[in-house]
């Protein structure tokens, strides 16, 4: 579908997006907001709390109420570290459970991948890629 509009493409494709994930992600028994803490995780493993939030762009107090439902789920577990200024701090680790989930969530990310790209050329995704990190970089400056 054309759009003449930024805002139209963007929230036309986000929204297809995330139908199709939403639907092959609650297949996997998770909430919308697991599937990007697991993926960081799956790469970062150790990770401490406080920069897993800004990875994840929300805030600490959020993702503490959503790592609790991981931990009772054995998704993951904290492990107490100290940081500058000998501060408290917990790195965020996944479970064995936590490593397999995440495994099945990377084969449907790889699956939604396939199908958003179908008909594109390696460089067409590359392009893509590019330029939508490239407006992500301007919409966070100011106005």
């Amino acid at each position: 579908m054309l759009h003449d509009k930024l805002f139209l493409a963007l929230l036309g494709a986000s929204s297809a997006h995330a139908d199709a994930s939403r639907t092959e992600f609650a297949r996997l028994g998770l909430t919308e907001a697991q599937p990007k803490i697991l993926y960081i995780l799956n790469r970062t493993s150790g990770i401490v709390q406080k920069e897993l939030a800004e990875l994840c762009n929300i805030r600490p107090s959020t993702l503490t109420v959503m790592l609790a439902r991981m931990e009772n789920q054995d998704y993951i577990y904290k492990e107490v570290c100290y940081v500058s200024g000998k501060k408290r701090a917990y790195k965020i680790h996944l479970t064995e459970k936590g490593k397999e989930k995440a495994e099945q969530l990377e084969h449907i990310i790889d699956k939604l991948e396939d199908k958003g790209f179908e008909g594109f050329t390696e460089e067409e995704k590359y392009i893509l890629l590019n330029l939508l990190g490239r407006i992500e970089e301007n919409m966070h400056k100011s106005l």
